[in-house]
């Protein structure tokens, strides 16, 4: 009977002593005192002053200036970096932030925030690697297979796939200078045959012209047709006679008649071929 009494107090002093610790943990916006109490911690862009006690709570101060804190932590407020070039979104600093570093156009970071910057340069094919996780230092290296570099900023670029664009490739590329294609031409397809284009165009150019030549030729031998014809239909209605004689003359008149006729015929052809002349 004792043994089983002794053997539940002992269960109840190991549970008591389990509860107790669990109970002493603090979470992670806590921290816990010097008589085992779990003190609430300041807010972001804040410090701890004092940490509290039995008797009073804990006493917050906010970071002076130059100064943040961006978590719940027991540490005094962090002094900001200084920038040696310029910052990011032009602020130097909040309560709750770090300032935010940048360097300019062709100098590298020297550490992680970039406080610090540095220039450095690799030739044409070549990369630039960095080494370090808080301070940083630079080589140059060969830029790997199938990437090429030229210029001297440190990057190295993929070179073009010419067979992947559905070209041939006229240069393969190297570590300095990139692919060259050209375009890729099938047997027996005139439409990708640049030769063939070209022969093609200029035939269909020379055939529109000739067309268009043949068309004026036509029109211009049409008119001039129309105006040969109103010509000759002027012509016969000038030679025509005037009208002929109702009486009937003696043999001698008729003689003298025909002769005078026939010379005036041949005066009036004078003048009218004459007229014809100048008319057409």
């Amino acid at each position: 009977m004792m043994a089983c009494l002794n053997l539940h107090l002992g269960v109840v002093w190991i549970f008591s002593i389990v509860v107790i610790s669990f109970a002493a943990n603090c979470n992670n916006k806590q921290v816990e005192n010097n008589s085992g109490r779990c003190c609430d911690l300041c807010l972001p862009g804040e410090y701890m002053k004092e940490i509290c006690s039995d008797s009073q709570k804990r006493v917050c101060v906010p970071c002076e200036k130059g100064y943040y804190s961006k978590g719940y932590t027991p540490n005094p407020c962090v002094q900001c970096s200084t920038c040696e070039h310029d910052y990011e979104g032009n602020s130097d600093c909040t309560p709750t932030t770090n300032a935010a570093c940048k360097c300019r156009p062709g100098f590298l970071c020297s550490n992680d925030v970039c406080s610090n910057c540095l220039q450095q340069q690799c030739s044409k094919g070549e990369q630039l690697k960095r080494h370090g996780q808080i301070d940083y230092r630079y080589t140059c290296e060969p830029c790997p297979d199938n990437t090429y570099s030229d210029t001297n900023d440190g990057k190295c670029k993929t070179l073009t796939q010419c067979s992947e664009i559905g070209m041939m490739i006229e240069f393969a590329g190297n570590k300095t200078h990139n692919a060259i294609c050209h375009i890729f031409v099938k047997a027996g397809d005139p439409t990708r045959d640049p030769t063939k284009v070209v022969l093609t165009v200029g035939f269909f150019t020379i055939a529109i012209t000739f067309l268009i030549f043949l068309i004026h030729a036509y029109i211009k031998n049409i008119n001039r047709k129309r105006k040969d014809k109103k010509c000759h239909a002027a012509n016969r209605v000038m030679m025509s006679p005037a009208g002929s004689h109702e009486c009937s003359l003696s043999k001698e008149e008729s003689g003298g008649q025909s002769i005078h006729q026939a010379e005036s015929s041949d005066d009036d052809s004078a003048a009218l071929s004459l007229k014809h002349i100048t008319v057409c």
